[in-house]
């Protein structure tokens, strides 16, 4: 109950502030189409096309977006996130409507993955610029249920993001899901421009820039490199479970419950990120790098539970919102030490490329679960030991020069 209690007054702390209320009316409406984009995508190219060439859209889409993400960042904390949102939001937008009216004419396959690829190009960087805005505004304790809320919007965004495209696709048409999706993702960058539009809000984590970077940027910092490792390793090892579940129910001729065990490990992540994530920033003494390894080697320990449940098919649905009790509060850590460990200037492109690398360790993970699809707890052991191994790799950051200065910054 006291978890509960402290959770609550964090948040009502946090939505109380108002441009901390703003930032997270912004939050929802960028992450929700980041929900809904894969199956939009889906079943737009799927409307005269194959579904061959519709995994091709959402691979084109999904490699453009990884290729450009860390430059879209750099540019964001140069030039302000809010003029780079805008302008990547107009080409955004041609782009898809572009993709919309070349599926709806039946065009050629290449002339529908170009489209999608060069949406993914332009796509505006409000996932990593909404955390460089919480980490320039929600200071000091309320810092870590900022992230958390984050976390958790996050997961709800890809719990209801597909129900909302398909149904919108579906029920009306693909110009319906793809029209509410730019819709929301205007309105985000909308309210970043109006409430966040000041060089220091809009992309810099409340640093000024500093002149003359070298083309490394953010990953001169060792803490920063060593986060990204781990980012890799957590989301290999999510993508890997998400596989390796939906191969299980597939063995056990159950099919229909891949949907619901997903949604579990997501909803155990949501209760995690807003209690776990709210109470450390109650607390407000846990030092995050050494909350870190922690919590990845809880969420190891749950993943490995999981594998274990699969002998027997009953307790899979037991251990599924166990498995991802810890996975929200580690991402919300992993993400707030990402903006603290970049260098002045450079937090929106050390969150892109957080995002982008681990947007490649969730691809390595869905291979090799799919390889070893055949045998389900196999893919749950590895996803458990990929966590255990970002436990691992984070528990350097607890030492070192770089842990003792962020402590001399903290006090």
């Amino acid at each position: 109950m006291s978890a509960v209690t402290d959770a609550a007054g964090s948040y009502r702390r946090l939505l109380g502030d108002p441009v901390l209320r703003g930032l997270a009316v912004a939050d929802i409406c960028a992450r929700l189409p980041q929900g809904m984009i894969s199956i939009a995508l889906l079943l737009t190219a799927a409307v005269h096309a194959s579904m061959t060439t519709a995994g091709l859209v959402v691979a084109g889409y999904t490699l453009g977006q990884g290729v450009t993400g860390p430059l879209r960042g750099r540019l964001a904390d140069r030039h302000g996130l809010a003029r780079v949102c805008a302008v990547c939001g107009i080409l955004y937008a041609v782009a898809l409507a572009g993709l919309l009216a070349g599926s709806l004419a039946a065009q050629p396959p290449g002339l529908l993955v170009t489209a999608a690829a060069v949406a993914g190009l332009v796509n505006p960087p409000l996932s990593p610029g909404m955390r460089s805005l919480w980490s320039a505004h929600a200071a000091g304790a309320l810092r870590h249920a900022a992230f958390a809320l984050d976390a958790a919007v996050f997961d709800l965004a890809y719990i209801t993001g597909p129900v909302l495209a398909s149904s919108l696709a579906a029920g009306l048409s693909p110009v319906a899901a793809v029209g509410v999706l730019l819709a929301l993702t205007g309105l985000a960058v909308v309210i970043v421009g109006v409430r966040f539009r000041r060089p220091r809000d809009a992309g810099r984590a409340g640093r000024p820039a500093r002149t003359g970077r070298p083309a490394t940027g953010p990953l001169r910092s060792p803490a920063l490199r060593r986060l990204l490792v781990t980012g890799v390793l957590v989301n290999f090892a999510l993508s890997a479970t998400e596989v390796a579940l939906t191969g299980y129910v597939r063995d056990h001729h159950a099919l229909w419950a891949s949907g619901p065990l997903l949604a579990e490990v997501s909803v155990g992540s949501i209760v995690g990120s807003l209690l776990l994530g709210a109470r450390a920033s109650a607390a407000g003494t846990d030092d995050a790098r050494r909350r870190l390894p922690g919590l990845l080697a809880r969420y190891a320990l749950g993943l490995a539970v999981l594998a274990a449940a699969s002998l027997y098919a009953p307790l899979v649905a037991v251990a599924a919102p166990l498995a991802g009790l810890c996975l929200g509060p580690s991402l919300a850590t992993l993400f707030g030490l990402a903006s603290s460990a970049a260098p002045d200037g450079g937090g929106t492109e050390a969150q892109a490329w957080l995002s982008s690398l681990m947007n490649g360790g969730a691809a390595a993970g869905a291979a090799l679960a799919g390889a070893t699809a055949g045998q389900p707890l196999l893919s749950l052991a590895i996803a458990a030991a990929a966590a255990a191994a970002g436990g691992v790799v984070s528990v350097s950051l607890s030492h070192g020069p770089e842990a003792a200065a962020g402590r001399q910054r903290e006090v």
